[in-house]
């Protein structure tokens, strides 16, 4: 008996995962953060025009919190529910106190994506509202293996999205493009909202993703917090 369950898990490990087609995020709409990306993307531009192709739009500029594969309209209600049920359990974490995401310094993976750097002071809580998004998902028992461990950080470029410059022969993008900015502040977005997206509808006429649904958190619109 043992040995036939341990081959179920061994056959369940090796089934090719579903590809994700949704993601749950935390969108950055702050003007100071936008536009100083928009500063460091055209400074790659003008020393690089090639890699247009790979730059990312300010539009939609966000934090993954989880990657999901929702395959029937019955999963994606259900984490519509999942999403909304996660409210409480933020609201928690939060204790009616901001939470202030300061981006700050450009990094890099393996020099073929770059992004600004969330700065460590809120990290932790972040990391605790990712988990608690994370179990609603989970107690749902929706697809959530494609995502990674949380590590909040803005994506401005990436070669992957020019498959092109590859094939001529970019493999990595040479800091020196930005190293003007490699140390700089880039702004403090003050985190109210998570959102339900679908990676391949199409977008809003804002740029940014389709959304299924949306949870507000924080300070946003209650009388209390704007008194104390």
């Amino acid at each position: 008996q043992d040995q036939q369950e341990d081959l179920g898990q061994e056959v369940s490990k090796k089934r090719p995962r579903e590809i994700p087609n949704y993601f749950v995020s935390i969108p950055i709409t702050d003007d100071q953060i936008l536009d100083r990306i928009e500063d460091v993307q055209e400074l790659i531009f003008t020393k690089e025009p090639d890699l247009s192709r790979a730059l990312i739009p300010v539009q939609t500029m966000h934090l993954t919190i989880i990657v999901a594969h929702l395959g029937t309209e019955e999963e994606v209600k259900k984490a519509v529910l999942a999403l909304k049920q996660s409210k409480t359990k933020v609201e928690a974490i939060l204790q009616g106190k901001d939470l202030n995401m300061t981006f700050h310094g450009i990094g890099q993976f393996n020099n073929q994506v770059i992004y600004v750097k969330m700065s460590e002071d809120n990290q932790k809580t972040l990391s605790k509202i990712a988990e608690a998004v994370e179990e609603c998902f989970n107690e749902m028992d929706l697809d959530i293996s494609g995502s990674k461990d949380f590590k909040p950080h803005l994506t401005f470029l990436k070669l992957s999205k020019a498959p092109r410059l590859k094939r001529r022969g970019f493999r990595k993008i040479c800091s020196d493009l930005y190293k003007e900015y490699e140390d700089c502040y880039f702004g403090t977005e003050v985190f109210s909202q998570i959102d339900l997206c679908a990676m391949r509808k199409k977008k809003q006429e804002s740029g940014y993703y389709y959304c299924e649904c949306s949870i507000y958190v924080g300070s946003k619109g209650t009388e209390e917090s704007q008194e104390q």
